[in-house]
């Protein structure tokens, strides 16, 4: 058990915060873990993205497509 920081009180590793004197302790460091710091940028896309391209078009094919066939089937004659 680590002691605190602020007053030197033995702590529980899991505990968020001194139960003493209610100081804010860091977190234990968890291999592979992201963190604000180790977050990438969230920047819009500036490349254009071809795989949901095809997707959107091919799904609006495919929709055009089965209405174009009701139509044709269910319309009038």
């Amino acid at each position: 058990m680590p002691p605190c920081p602020s007053c030197g009180a033995d702590l529980d590793t899991e505990w968020k915060y001194c139960i003493y004197c209610g100081v804010a302790l860091a977190p234990a460091a968890v291999p592979g873990a992201i963190r604000a710091a180790d977050a990438p940028d969230e920047r819009p896309r500036t490349r254009l993205d071809v795989p949901l391209l095809i997707g959107i078009v091919l799904g609006v094919a495919g929709v055009a497509l089965l209405v174009y066939m009701g139509i044709v089937l269910f319309g009038p004659a």
